[in-house]
């Protein structure tokens, strides 16, 4: 998978989020790492993020199986 890469806890911190069009920011706690997928919460570092998403382990063999399985039909 080309865009994987593994992100350290470090790279989580002081992040925000915006809540509407108007550029409202809210602060993410640095603890606090969803999968961008499921939205369980991923506590084991690093993390795999694929194309700007956090991925937890259960996503992430989906996401390397899904794609095993296109370069299949190609």
């Amino acid at each position: 998978m080309k865009d994987l890469e593994f992100w350290s806890k470090r790279r989580f911190k002081n992040r925000s989020i915006k809540i509407d069009p108007g550029g409202v920011e809210i602060p993410v706690p640095d603890d606090v790492v969803l999968c961008d997928f499921c939205k369980e919460r991923i506590t084991e570092f690093p993390v795999a993020v694929y194309l700007g998403n956090a991925l937890c382990n259960r996503c992430l063999k989906q996401v390397k199986k899904d794609m095993e399985e296109e370069q299949c039909r190609e």
